[in-house]
């Protein structure tokens, strides 16, 4: 029988030292979201310091890959060696993959960072939000999950904004730089203030439980499946025999690993009874639609700013404003609300509905758009994502027991990553396809077809390029745009679908009169 793990409540923590945890969480949560977009901006000036512009896609995509392969792995860990060790080997993994990132020489060093920075990452969103699944009874859960949401929210917003203002004033550098001091206070704090129930079993104990042949085939599945997704139709084309393969390989690594986690893993990665309850399966599904739209609508809302608009990435950052706050008020606001109702799936149906609108409302930008539309149609975008970005977490975790918590929070967060990937992918592609043919229609030179498909931000920097050539460009741009806008709204449509299938629940903790409270979960359906 394998040893007990620290899937029990820690003892009650409150008052200040509560307060410098969270804090301290938080601002973890606030850097791995942050390092997804704020190189946005800043690429190209590392393409021309490094003189390798072939290579630029990978600083995002070797950060994308490792976050997603090693995302549903950290909730077995986080159950086998403890929360709070779980939690330091993420931190300490992100914070070395950032300075090797801001020390980069070359290309390829700045590239391994970014992998290194990516496996932190990946166990950074999940260990963070399974932490206060321990530490707060669910009936709270709401408001402080609702605060990470937002957290999460804001700097994927803000992340081009502060890229910006780095790369235009200090240096690309400090995009990687500024999260070793503010990770350092994560790791001081979470090391002085964080006591936990200690993982029963010696060192030797807990490395035989861990499922190494499962882990391997997951991470191999996922790789060989975005891989291709993220180098297709730009690198790669799409039925080049290496896209082709990957494919193959990662569904059949897949099929591997589902056999592998019910036939002969003693304790698998992923326990098929976490999906016996149908709202699981569901609600990590609808994170990656979430996850599909909201990456999708980060990317290109400021990349639409700039080139529409001839804004630098700063000024990009600050027109996004009115969406960050409503992202990081409805996300507080809905917290509160289930920590005082218990009610959670009323959020998916209005947060999803709201996000397909905003979507659509956006797609409707063009070069006359004034400030007041550009700001309505972001508040309802905002209000959409912030709905709904935590709801996925509280009701998962309402959804399973206790036992199951870390696996089914992992497992969400998986979802969202992997549908960010897809997503941007499946969004890039169909604009990268409208732009190419409306400026080949528009009789351009095919060299500059292809620099401007392959950064539309070119056409500012290009000497000598006619004011009615960049009128073009800048028209099928808002052509391409409002039509890859229009892709995203099946993303929300489809997630409201599958919300009506999420059962609501309710769960009322009873203390026991242990010295270490632990939780009794009664889970009725509402």
């Amino acid at each position: 029988m394998s040893p007990p793990s620290d899937t029990s409540k820690a003892a009650p923590i409150t008052g200040i030292r509560f307060a410098l945890i969270f804090v301290g969480l938080a601002l973890s949560i606030f850097l791995a979201a942050l390092d997804q977009t704020i190189v946005a901006t800043a690429i190209p000036k590392i393409g021309l310091e490094f003189q390798d512009f072939e290579r630029v896609p990978w600083i995002g995509t070797a950060f994308l890959l490792t976050t997603a392969a090693f995302s549903p792995i950290y909730g077995k860990l986080a159950d086998i060696f403890g929360r709070k060790m779980t939690f330091m080997f993420a931190i300490t993994t992100f914070e070395v993959g950032s300075a090797i990132c801001g020390a980069a020489v070359s290309m390829d060093m700045l590239i391994i960072g970014r992998a290194v920075a990516g496996v932190g990452g990946g166990g950074i969103f999940s260990l963070v939000l399974i932490i206060i699944a321990d530490l707060v009874e669910f009936k709270d859960r709401g408001k402080f999950q609702g605060i990470i949401g937002a957290c999460f929210g804001l700097a994927s917003v803000v992340g081009p904004l502060v890229g910006g203002a780095f790369t235009d004033h200090l240096s690309w550098r400090w995009c990687f730089y500024i999260n070793l001091p503010l990770g350092f206070v994560t790791i001081i704090v979470v090391l002085l203030f964080l006591n936990m129930p200690a993982s029963l079993g010696s060192v030797r104990e807990k490395i035989k439980r861990i499922d190494f042949l499962g882990s391997v085939v997951l991470i191999g599945a996922v790789v060989c499946i975005l891989l291709p997704v993220q180098s297709g139709g730009t690198e790669w084309a799409w039925n080049a025999p290496q896209t082709i393969a990957l494919f193959i390989v990662g569904g059949v690594l897949a099929i591997a690993f589902v056999l592998i986690e019910l036939k002969f893993a003693a304790e698998p990665i992923i326990p098929a009874s976490v999906f016996m309850n149908r709202s699981v399966p569901i609600i990590i599904l609808m994170s990656a639609l979430l996850g599909a739209a909201f990456i999708s609508l980060s990317f290109y809302i400021p990349v639409f700013f700039q080139i529409v608009y001839g804004q630098t990435a700063t000024q990009a950052g600050i027109a996004q404003i009115p969406l960050v706050l409503c992202v990081v008020f409805c996300s507080i606001a809905s917290g509160l609300i289930v920590s005082r109702t218990g009610t959670y799936t009323v959020f998916y149906y209005v947060g999803f509905v709201l996000l397909g609108v905003g979507a659509y409302l956006v797609s409707l930008f063009d070069e006359s758009s004034g400030s007041g539309p550009r700001i309505g149609f972001l508040v309802v975008c905002g209000c959409g994502i912030g709905l709904v970005i935590q709801m996925r977490i509280i009701g998962v975790q309402a959804s399973v027991d206790r036992a199951h918590i870390a696996v089914a929070t992992a497992l969400t967060n998986f979802g969202q990553t992997l549908g960010g990937c897809l997503g941007l992918a499946i969004i890039g592609a169909i604009f990268n396809n409208q732009m190419r043919s409306g400026l080949t229609a528009a009789s351009l030179p095919q060299a500059l077809v292809d620099t401007v498909v392959q950064s539309p931000t070119a056409i500012y920097q290009i000497p000598g390029l006619p004011a009615s050539t960049i009128a073009t460009i800048v028209h099928v741009f808002v052509e391409a745009d409002s039509y890859a806008m229009r892709c995203v709204i099946p993303f929300a449509g489809l997630a409201f679908l599958l919300s009506l299938g999420v059962k609501q629940y309710r769960q009322e903790f009873k203390a026991k009169p242990d010295a270490v409270k632990d939780d009794t979960v009664i889970i009725a359906e509402a």
